[in-house]
């Protein structure tokens, strides 16, 4: 169920955003960067905050804080198809950060962790199995809608299926009264040390900061793909069909990568996983930036892209026990995110000024591959040093 929420949630709440943008430029005039300044207020709303939302989940908040941040999205999703305001799209947004900050991925496997303890490789597996699925849910479902119905309407339709998710996790996410099921042993405590709290232990692990490089890296990367690769491709004259059928199929082939590992997951360590996702990410974004337009080309590049942003997201479910350690999960995560969804924040931004500043995206597909490698250095630096603590 929780798999579900996620599903539904990263389909409608994350990924349908540039849908709108056309047809909310056409009735209020706003420009594209304007709507994307938005966008990128939620995402750094959402970074900020990641650190106390893990530290809550870890106290056992997480039914509240899940359920209240399905409840807000669908609320504003109702604000947003009555808005006429500018300045309002912005608080909008900020507060629609906030709100994927407490329902997205790192919020569900930190409860996930609570839950299932040792077991919670499998679990994070299973969950984002179905996760995986989002964009290929919800970006042709609120096109049919938008197409149907117009985006005001539409964003009413959303809203009431994002009220659903909400009485979904009311139901199935434990309160504090329920007692966390512990990863690992907790390391001993050094004779004659004062106990530190896992974020100050976590930040003293030098792996700790080779992660953060190596996931703000993929979240930049991540974060521009997702809201350029439609006007890249179209920029190209690449067909609109082949365009939502390139766009559908990073959707499965994520399903794809994580059906192979869920098969092979006892055969393939945690260090090997990030070096086979680190490798793909800047091969796969420098062939695209060779400039391809053909069907067949476009479909390696989905199925090498789709494969390791599937496992990518597994990846940052296990790193943090084995690489940092098993205590304060949520926290530690957090901590790790925030970084992360700052950067995500920036990729839109910075890709269309990038755009802007060189005419074109093959120069921004070059970057991306070289963000890529240096995040590939970061991981490699993780997996070295949490092998000589």
């Amino acid at each position: 169920m929780l798999s579900l929420g996620q599903l539904i949630t990263w389909g409608l709440v994350y990924y349908t955003f540039p849908l709108f943008v056309v047809p909310m430029t056409e009735e209020l005039g706003w420009s594209r960067s304007a709507m994307f300044g938005a966008l990128s207020a939620g995402l750094l709303t959402a970074g900020l905050c990641s650190i106390p939302v893990g530290a809550w989940i870890d106290r056992g908040h997480g039914r509240l804080l899940m359920t209240g941040g399905s409840v807000l999205a669908a609320v504003l999703f109702l604000l947003w198809s009555r808005i006429d305001s500018l300045p309002m799209f912005y608080v909008l947004w900020v507060g629609l950060g906030a709100c994927q900050a407490v329902t997205l991925y790192e919020p569900a496997f930190a409860v996930i962790t609570r839950v299932y303890g040792p077991r919670y490789k499998q679990a994070i597996l299973l969950m984002t199995f179905l996760g995986g699925l989002a964009s290929t849910f919800g970006i042709p479902f609120a096109q049919f809608l938008i197409g149907e119905i117009g985006w005001r309407l539409s964003l009413d339709v959303m809203a009431l299926i994002v009220l659903g998710v909400a009485a979904m996790h009311w139901l199935i996410v434990p309160g504090p009264q329920e007692e966390a099921v512990p990863i690992a042993a907790p390391k001993p405590l050094e004779e004659g040390g004062a106990k530190r709290s896992p974020l100050a232990t976590a930040i003293r692990v030098p792996a700790f900061w080779g992660l953060v490089v190596a996931f703000a890296g993929y979240g930049l990367a991540f974060s521009a793909m997702s809201f350029h690769l439609i006007p890249l491709l179209d920029d190209r004259g690449v067909p609109i069909g082949v365009v939502m059928a390139i766009i559908a199929l990073i959707g499965p082939m994520q399903v794809v990568g994580r059906v192979l590992l869920m098969v092979g997951q006892r055969h393939i360590t945690t260090i090997q996983l990030g070096a086979l996702i680190y490798f793909a990410f800047p091969v796969s974004m420098g062939f695209l930036a060779t400039g391809i337009t053909e069907v067949y080309p476009l479909i390696l590049f989905a199925v090498v892209y789709g494969v390791a942003n599937g496992l990518v997201t597994i990846l940052r479910g296990m790193a943090v026990p084995e690489f940092i350690g098993p205590e304060g999960y949520g926290v530690v995560s957090g901590a790790l995110t925030m970084p992360t969804n700052v950067m995500r924040a920036a990729g839109p931004v910075l890709a269309s000024l990038a755009w802007g500043a060189f005419g074109g995206y093959t120069p921004v597909l070059w970057g991306l591959a070289v963000i890529m490698l240096i995040a590939a250095c970061g991981f490699a630096a993780a997996a070295f040093l949490s092998k000589r603590a």
